[in-house]
């Protein structure tokens, strides 16, 4: 059974399913593609909480409502939770104490900015792990400092921070920088998990079949298993997951290399 830990299927909360018909389309393709579990994380950014968090609630709760009586209605074999993928924000404490937005109790979907990143981002982490909360960044490879230096995320993989990356950014539906990076990663073994990131049913579309077909053409059933399957669900339980030191320093050419570089211009 596969977890897909990142979308957007709730309906008329973010910029994912616009309405019901379409999140019912969303589910049934989730159930076509051999989803079992979906963890529905709408967009939560500051915008939607400046005065309140209760507008935000009562929405989700209005969508998480609406989804479930779609799969009570439509017999639809696949089960679902409740979370956020959470814009990081000065709110962000705010948001921890009133609002329900943890995978498993314990697992933050984190966000950035997809132009910035802050630059107190250690300081930051160290402040959410320490109430006991485990950052799990979300697409890390579509964000564009990150694209230019990768080796900036070796500091979080080593303050045990899981990295999601979306589906499509490996597929290559995401763009040619997203993939590049999607694939770094991949090859450093620096991912440990993977997501649809589905917003809708055709630029945005699920993808997790042959997402999971693609890993494990490249890199074995067992790895697509521990992406899309083992760790999303020790995730969903609250477990922890393996998150190992990496090498995320560029290759550097030999000697040779170089003198060849030079005569190739």
């Amino acid at each position: 059974m596969m977890i897909d830990i990142h979308n957007h299927m709730l309906p008329e909360v973010d910029d994912g399913a616009k309405t019901t018909e379409i999140a019912l389309l969303m589910l049934q393709e989730a159930v076509n593609q051999g989803i079992g579990h979906l963890v529905l994380t709408p967009h939560l950014y500051e915008v939607d909480i400046i005065k309140s968090t209760a507008n935000w609630k009562a929405k989700v709760e209005q969508g998480s409502q609406a989804v479930l009586s779609l799969i009570q209605e439509h017999h639809l074999p696949i089960k679902v939770s409740i979370a956020a993928e959470v814009r990081y924000q000065d709110l962000l404490p705010i948001i921890l104490d009133e609002l329900d937005v943890l995978i498993g109790g314990k697992y933050l979907l984190l966000e950035f900015p997809f132009h910035s990143v802050p630059n107190n981002l250690e300081r930051i982490i160290y402040e959410i792990t320490r109430k006991g909360i485990i950052p799990i960044i979300a697409h890390p490879e579509r964000i564009k400092p990150w694209q230019r230096d990768p080796l900036a995320l070796e500091v979080l993989i080593n303050m045990s921070c899981p990295l999601q990356v979306d589906i499509g950014s490996f597929l290559g539906t995401l763009g040619p920088n997203s993939e590049k990076l999607a694939n770094f990663l991949l090859e450093r073994d620096a991912v440990h998990l993977v997501g649809s990131d589905s917003h809708n049913l055709d630029s945005r579309a699920l993808y997790a079949k042959p997402g999971y077909d693609w890993l494990t053409a490249r890199y074995g059933k067992e790895f697509a298993d521990l992406m899309l399957k083992v760790n999303p669900g020790k995730i969903l339980a609250g477990e922890p997951i393996g998150v190992y030191p990496v090498n995320l320093a560029p290759n550097r050419p030999s000697l040779i290399e170089k003198i060849a570089m030079i005569f190739k211009r």
